[in-house]
């Protein structure tokens, strides 16, 4: 594995996957739409650290201790907005030993490459260090047509500093993080359903264009004919922790500050400009975002052992967000559409802007109590209270654009108001610009062993996420998000430990579920971003892990999950393409109907196979196959959003030295040539949809060489 997308291919009930300006994390069919208004209800943690920015699963593994996916609510540990679960990412610490590794990977095919160094050890005899670097990217896989092109073609850079002071009573961490990811032809989506089939009435212009030029094949197979793209983010994320021992307790101060800027632009080459516009799109995009957050956390915990183990805490955090999406109008006349005529003069290539700032801080008071009634018998208490405060504006901007829909001159105010008024987006501030949001959640859990290598377990558990605003086109406010969730299981070990078994029943009822999903305006053909609360919501399954650990070095394993997540209150939901483009003003009741991104079964099959071929060399051989069926990629539940299932197997071949100071390995991901996508939305101006596709087969040869 090298980056989250190929983690959550490995766990059940998981999905990762990059989408425009934010990124998708869903746990167990729960997550958090493609709006940056929203925090992410899969909680992501470094090194203690909450980044409420999807964009941080973009990096790959660079210099990692390990990463935790915990799944269901985790509001005690966690916080408020790990109402679906959380990704711990611990990094890798200085010590007093010296070691590091040096790594190169190369795959031909995509001329992809990655480069990471990490070295560590003392500076004194209290102080030790740590750095690592990594640069990595590719020229891509997907062929631009239109372009003569390929994509994604990436330059990325990730850097890390760490120090450590260490004496008998106090352990102080401080890293901090660079990270500049600058991204070309980073968005190079397919066309399918173009043409559509004879109910939609005939194709619309987005879709006729292509069939006119030539350039459309309707098919996934890594050729399209859009327009530039691209994805440009410049981070700092960095942590302080302090955890002092005082007889039989452990205070641990933990400060985060996380801040990044990022442009991205998304220029629709399908959609044309109309004639006399000198724009290479009828449609380009860009969105800017900047954000910068700070946290504070104070953790008191007991020793271990005792009748009661107990953990109390206080945490804080500010945030700031500004963001804001350029439009451009230029695929239609609609300088000719805004009454009076003349108002805007004929031939304006017409952007709007729509910018948004949010304030947010978090206040919360935590504890957790294990009441060890017997030595086999305990019960886990824990409490959050949390209270959210959000001040949030919007304004909006509208005249002559550029070609990447950025307002470069400015309307007259009477021109102005008669576009926002008839055609464009609405003007103004939100009607409400001030909430305090706050929430109680407890969860309880019971444990028992059977043995020493057996045992059973329930819990109970709540969680809570805040509401918001839309920052984007619409003036949309949702409601708070809440959650209660019960799930039990078993977990056992066998033969010496050689082979364990967890099995877990789980059902969570989400109230006031916050989604989005994207829809076409009926008025301009452009898509449209929705959001707000369904009423209730439902996931409940079954997850089973397996590991079988071999002394002949012989490892399997197995992550299987079967999921029923559904709306069961959702009546007034956005149509699919067909309803929108016969029922006018369509709405839609999906309550009985599966949730986006909810395969009904997911995971993975493992093994792995060391041995010995000379005394002084070894061979390393695995296999990973990873599974779905099928789910929908859009909130709508509409077919043509919908991923159809698929199986995918990943080989991996190394050969090292007896103590694996040194491995050559060949990694081929996606053997068989699978062809998906992961993310897919109705194209503006048309009635088929844009299909983001999966990376194809690879084949990489890796170095590496530790010290």
């Amino acid at each position: 594995m090298v980056d989250f997308i190929d983690l959550g291919n490995r766990i059940s009930g998981v999905r990762i996957n990059n989408a425009g300006a934010s990124d998708s994390l869903n746990i167990r069919g729960v997550g958090s739409g493609f709006n940056m208004g929203f925090e992410q209800a899969v909680a992501i943690f470094v090194d203690g650290v909450y980044i409420s920015r999807s964009q941080v699963i973009r990096g790959g593994f660079l210099d990692l201790e390990r990463i935790e996916v915990l799944k269901g609510p985790q509001s005690t540990y966690f916080g408020s907005n790990a109402i679906a679960g959380a990704m711990s990412i611990v990094t890798r610490k200085p010590t007093q030993e010296v070691d590091g590794y040096a790594s190169a990977l190369y795959a031909p095919g995509e001329d992809e490459y990655d480069f990471q160094v990490a070295v560590g050890g003392p500076l004194t005899d209290t102080i030790s260090g740590r750095a690592a670097i990594r640069s990595f990217g590719m020229d891509g896989y997907v062929e631009n047509r239109r372009f003569d092109t390929e994509g994604p073609d990436n330059s990325d850079v990730q850097g890390r500093v760490a120090l450590r002071y260490e004496t008998s009573d106090l352990d102080v961490n401080l890293r901090v993080d660079y990270a500049d990811y600058d991204d070309k032809n980073s968005e190079l989506q397919e066309t399918v359903h173009c043409p559509p089939g004879p109910e939609f009435g005939g194709p619309r212009p987005a879709c006729q264009a292509l069939i006119d030029e030539g350039l459309h094949d309707n098919e996934i197979d890594y050729v399209t004919a859009t327009g530039n793209s691209s994805f440009n983010l410049e981070s700092v994320n960095s942590a302080l922790t302090a955890a002092w021992t005082l007889d039989e307790h452990t205070i641990t101060s933990t400060t985060g500050y996380y801040q990044h800027d990022l442009f991205r632009t998304t220029v629709n080459g399908a959609i044309l400009p109309v004639p006399g516009l000198d724009m290479p799109s009828g449609l380009p995009l860009s969105q800017p975002e900047d954000f910068r957050s700070f946290s504070q956390e104070i953790r008191l915990q007991s020793d271990l052992g005792g009748r009661v183990d107990y953990m109390m805490g206080l945490y804080y955090d500010d945030s700031r967000l500004e963001g804001g999406v350029n439009l451009g109008f230029y695929f239609a006349p609609f300088w000719a559409l805004v009454p009076p005529a003349g108002v805007i003069p004929e031939s304006t290539p017409i952007a709007q802007e729509v910018f948004g700032e949010q304030d947010q801080s978090n206040r919360s008071a935590f504890a957790a109590a294990t009441i060890n009634i017997t030595e086999q018998f305990r019960i886990d208490l824990g409490a959050r209270y949390s209270s959210i405060r959000k001040e949030a504006h919007r304004s909006t901007r509208a005249g002559v654009g550029n070609e990447v829909g950025q307002v470069v001159e400015d309307f007259s105010d009477d021109a102005f108001s008669a576009w926002t008024s008839t055609v464009g987006r609405a003007a103004g501030d939100y009607p409400v610009t001030e909430r305090t949001d706050d929430k109680f959640m407890p969860s309880v859990n019971v444990q028992y062993d059977l043995s020493a290598d057996t045992m059973i377990y329930a819990s109970y558990s709540t969680g809570f996420k805040a509401g918001g605003w839309n920052i984007g086109q619409n003036l949309d406010m949702f409601e708070p998000e809440t959650v209660e969730s019960y799930e039990a299981g078993i977990k056992a070990a066998w033969f010496d430990r050689g082979l364990t078994t967890n099995l877990t029943v789980f059902h969570s009822r989400y109230d006031d579920l916050q989604e989005s999903t994207s829809v076409i305006d009926p008025e301009t053909g452009v898509f449209n971003g929705i959001i707000g609360n369904v009423a209730k919501a439902r996931s409940q399954g079954i997850e089973a892990e397996i590991a079988l650990r071999s002394v002949d070095g012989l490892n399997l394993g197995a992550s299987i999950g079967y999921l029923d997540a559904e709306y069961l209150d959702y009546p007034n939901a956005p149509c699919t393409l067909l309803q929108n483009a016969t029922i006018p003003g369509c709405l839609q009741d999906l309550g009985g109907r599966p949730k986006a991104y909810a395969p009904e079964w997911s995971g993975s099959v493992t093994g792995s196979y060391g041995f010995a071929i000379t005394p002084d060399l070894k061979l390393n051989v695995g296999a990973w196959l990873y599974f779905t069926s099928d789910f929908y990629q859009q909130a709508s539940i509409d077919p043509l959003t919908a991923q159809s299932g698929y199986a995918k197997l990943d080989l991996r071949a190394a050969i090292s030295d007896a103590n694996e100071s040194w491995e050559v390995a060949i990694v081929a991901k996606n053997v068989t040539d699978r062809e998906t996508g992961s993310y897919r939305a109705a194209m503006s101006a048309s009635n088929a949809v844009s299909v983001r596709v999966d990376r194809p087969r690879s084949l990489a040869v890796m170095v590496t060489k530790k010290f």
